[in-house]
């Protein structure tokens, strides 16, 4: 580089010595320095910048168990224990549509919602109750949801659920089901777009439309477009979060039994089985979820740390990140950034940087009057650069600020000079701060 720029460099690095002299360490640490405060700026820069919460009307009466976007249009969708579906819509979120999910096997007063799984590229929806059936619903229908299937003889309550579908190939797909007995069973369709199960094996329900599927005929291979693949490792605690993901090919499952805290089951190309790994904690795992691109898994600790596991390494942990006071109850990955959102139980939201282990953000105050126990869900919605926090019946939203505002001043700014060499801003005040 030019020689004044290393005049500038060594009179930066000799302010306050005496001597007149540089030695190596000094320089060093000089850099070193300057590294670490450009480091900071860079992280800072990219933490997004919330404007004031902003609590969203809601008709639920009951815990949210689901929110999702709807991937064919712009709206969003929330189910409560209740069977409330809300549809919401708009730059706002105003809320679109409300309707009473139906299950004609039991009460409306006795219905409960324990898991909602959204069929993007079949226009469905898949729903669990605790009486241990799986129904799928045509979100096409109007004005209800009309339910087409129903998955009934379950062993145990369904409590959670996952689908994902093949974007290379659209007839393959996975349904993850976790239940309270601490099994995690997998329904592998290979023809989703004609039909999920063969209309010779089911049999029509007495109360509704919809054909039944009994669970044992799928164990038995009855139905040849899907199969069922299984495991136990959680057994007996219940299983807390379910999923499939392509990248790994492997089913993802947490519970809060510390020797079975995330099990990774791998999955063959065909209905040969499983191949277990399991990951042991302290206290146990409320929630996870996966990072495709930097393949890590993050778990939310009833110990109050955030764990980020490798998903071939699960002998212990790659980092920890510490800062919650209480149970972490969900973690989320921003899947575009290398960014994870935490919330806990003392309800604090932190916004973690991956790589450097770090805290970002911290934001408390957005739910004041809910119970300490409720049930809390996360869903950033990148490309809009918003997200939405579910806790008990309320929903709500926070929205990245368009400006950044930086302010360190307790009086008013005078004067302002950018230096093009250091690509710094000074500035004065009033009284004389810098």
């Amino acid at each position: 580089g030019p020689a004044e720029h290393y005049d500038l460099l060594f009179d930066s690095v000799l302010l306050g010595r005496q001597q007149g002299v540089i030695d190596w360490p000094a320089l060093c640490s000089f850099l070193l320095l300057q590294l670490s405060e450009k480091a900071q700026n860079s992280e800072a820069s990219n933490a997004p910048c919330w404007e004031s919460p902003r609590t969203l009307a809601s008709p639920h009466r009951d815990p949210i168990q689901k929110v999702r976007d709807l991937l064919t249009s712009s709206r969003y969708l929330s189910v409560s224990r209740g069977g409330t579906v809300a549809l919401r819509g708009g730059e706002d979120m105003p809320l679109l549509h409300t309707l009473s999910l139906q299950n004609s096997t039991v009460r409306h007063k006795d219905l409960w919602v324990t898991a909602v799984a959204l069929l993007h590229n079949l226009d469905k929806v898949a729903v669990s109750f605790t009486s241990k059936e799986v129904c799928f619903y045509e979100m096409s229908s109007k004005p209800d949801f009309i339910c087409k299937y129903k998955i009934q003889g379950l062993k145990f309550t369904p409590w959670c659920l996952d689908y994902w579908a093949d974007p290379s190939l659209p007839d393959q797909a996975v349904l993850t089901i976790g239940d309270i007995g601490g099994q995690v069973s997998a329904l592998r369709f290979t023809s989703v777009q004609i039909s999920l199960f063969e209309s010779r094996w089911a049999r029509a329900d007495a109360d509704s439309a919809a054909d039944v599927i009994l669970w044992d005929e799928l164990l038995r291979g009855r139905h040849r477009c899907c199969y069922i693949v299984s495991h136990q490792a959680h057994r007996p605690a219940w299983v807390r979060r379910v999923c499939y993901t392509g990248s790994l090919g492997a089913l993802l499952s947490c519970c809060t039994s510390p020797n079975s805290s995330l099990v990774v089951a791998w999955m063959g190309s065909d209905s040969s089985g499983l191949r277990v790994t399991t990951c042991y904690t302290k206290r146990g795992v409320w929630d996870m979820d996966h990072h495709r691109q930097l393949n890590l898994i993050a778990t939310a600790g009833v110990d109050h740390q955030v764990l980020l596991w490798n998903p071939y390494m699960t002998s212990k942990p790659v980092g920890v990140l510490s800062g919650h006071d209480g149970p972490v109850t969900v973690v989320c990955f921003m899947q575009n950034k290398q960014q994870l959102l935490s919330f806990s139980n003392d309800k604090v939201l932190c916004l973690w940087d991956v790589p450097g282990q770090q805290c970002l953000n911290r934001l408390t105050g957005v739910f004041a009057q809910t119970p300490e126990d409720a049930r809390t869900l996360l869903f950033p919605h990148e490309e809009r650069q918003l997200l939405l926090i579910a806790r008990h019946s309320q929903l709500v939203l926070l929205q990245a600020s368009a400006e950044r505002k930086t302010s360190g001043h307790q009086s008013p700014v005078t004067c302002v000079l950018y230096n093009s060499l250091f690509r710094q801003v000074p500035d004065v005040t009033d009284d004389v701060s810098s």
